[in-house]
């Protein structure tokens, strides 16, 4: 008896730090941007989606946001959004009024957002299916960009900031190698592998 009077307090004390640690894991994350998903749909087709962690929001420090597509070969049109994740037709209809406009000669694309956005839930939220379609193109690496994204005036992040515009890389319609591109591009391979081996050889006959 004695002992398990000694060992209750210990036993209370981490059933209490554990629910402590649930606690803290369960809370909404304070995310420090959305992130942007592309993937080829069929040859021609490519789809984007949007998505913004808990928190987080856009179009309020600004009167419009964009997400801007860069590096991209052929496109011939753009679609906005198909779908969301939100719950009533409501706060969807205002999620999915994003325009699309082909610019550089279809080697850009940007999506625009006019008015405050409608996020600030305790949970991510998506926006799916931005579309670009290309023709002559492949899959490969493109560029993306933001402007407007942010945390709500209510929800500043840690540092006090709300910017949340991101940058970074994902599939896009690529330009299809040319067969002289695809020629210097394997004669470079074999030079440097000559290259590699005839060191190699000197190395071992020092």
């Amino acid at each position: 008896m004695k002992r398990m009077t000694r060992l209750a307090p210990r036993l209370r004390v981490c059933t209490l730090a554990a629910a402590l640690l649930t606690g803290l894991l369960s809370l909404p994350t304070s995310g420090r941007a959305a992130a942007i998903s592309g993937t080829q749909v069929s040859p021609t087709q490519w789809n984007y989606d949007l998505a913004f962690d808990p928190l987080d929001n856009y179009s309020i420090f600004q009167p419009l946001t964009t997400i801007t597509l860069t590096g991209l070969t052929g496109v011939t049109s753009a679609t906005g959004p198909t779908s969301t994740d939100f719950q009533t037709p409501e706060i969807n209809a205002i999620n999915l009024d994003w325009s699309a406009a082909v610019l550089g000669n279809g080697t850009e694309v940007q999506w625009t957002h006019v008015g405050p956005g409608t996020g600030n839930f305790d949970i991510a939220k998506h926006i799916f299916g931005f579309g670009v379609f290309a023709s002559d193109a492949v899959n490969g690496a493109i560029s993306f960009s933001t402007s407007g994204l942010s945390r709500d005036t209510n929800n500043p992040l840690p540092d006090g900031t709300f910017n949340l515009d991101i940058t970074g890389t994902t599939n896009g319609p690529t330009a299809v190698p040319q067969p002289a591109s695809l020629l210097l591009l394997g004669t470079g391979l074999v030079g440097t592998a000559l290259l590699a081996w005839h060191r190699k050889e000197r190395t071992t006959h020092q």
